[in-house]
């Protein structure tokens, strides 16, 4: 699958060097993925195919967990700010960010905290130096009020010299051609909105139309061809 990079406070030095084969695994697991869709629940939105962040994130934790990473607890000291990042390994934390917005800066807060204090979480074998958070492109249609790779991308420009961390932050954002007309995805339908078990997934062709640049930014409506 297409994505973009956005780095921020030495990631680009950072995964070229020390980090660089933790990204090379996530690298490979990002090209291996598969657009997965879901048909939308929301009013005004019914059956329109979005994003879905649940088949997503099912993928990246296997396909990460090929290469030995995990999800890594918080200490005891920061479960205010959750229970596990989505995956770990070495001194690289990663987090598959497709929730409400906010919680981009919950996820670099919490592994600040850490890396400020070098504290060695279970299941690492360092202290953490990097922060990975894959997000999606906001090309793609998607459930209100989640987070989209630009945002993120503008809130970490914005706030970037007003903050001093200790770990690099790499920002990814899945996608697709940005002249696309056609897409292949995994259609995925699920018992119930909170369900994670799939009771119909089945690989399908989508038509891509464009709509106007708003913010900045191009948005796609995906239609299953027949």
């Amino acid at each position: 699958m297409l994505y973009e990079i956005a780095d921020f406070f030495g990631a680009d030095d950072y995964f070229s060097t020390e980090g660089a084969e933790e990204w090379s695994e996530i690298q490979s697991v990002l090209d291996g993925l598969t657009l997965q869709l879901q048909p939308s629940g929301q009013a005004g939105l019914d059956g329109k195919a979005i994003f879905d962040p649940k088949g997503t994130n099912k993928a990246l934790t296997e396909g990460a967990a090929a290469f030995g990473w995990g999800k890594i607890s918080l200490p005891p000291d920061l479960t205010a700010f959750g229970t596990d990042w989505d995956a770990g390994k070495n001194a690289v934390l990663a987090e598959w960010q497709f929730s409400n917005y906010p919680f981009l800066w919950n996820n670099i807060v919490r592994s600040q905290v850490v890396a400020r204090n070098g504290w060695l979480l279970a299941g690492m074998m360092d202290s953490p130096k990097a922060l990975l958070v894959v997000t999606k492109s906001g090309c793609l249609p998607a459930s209100q009020s989640t987070l989209y790779f630009e945002q993120g991308k503008a809130q970490l420009e914005k706030a970037r010299a007003t903050l001093d961390l200790d770990l690099a932050i790499r920002l990814v954002g899945l996608t697709i051609e940005p002249n696309a007309t056609t897409v292949s995805a995994s259609w995925n339908n699920y018992a119930g909105r909170t369900s994670r078990s799939v009771v119909a997934g089945e690989y399908r062709e989508f038509d891509v139309a464009w709509k106007p640049a708003k913010a900045g930014r191009r948005s796609a409506n995906l239609t299953a061809q027949l």
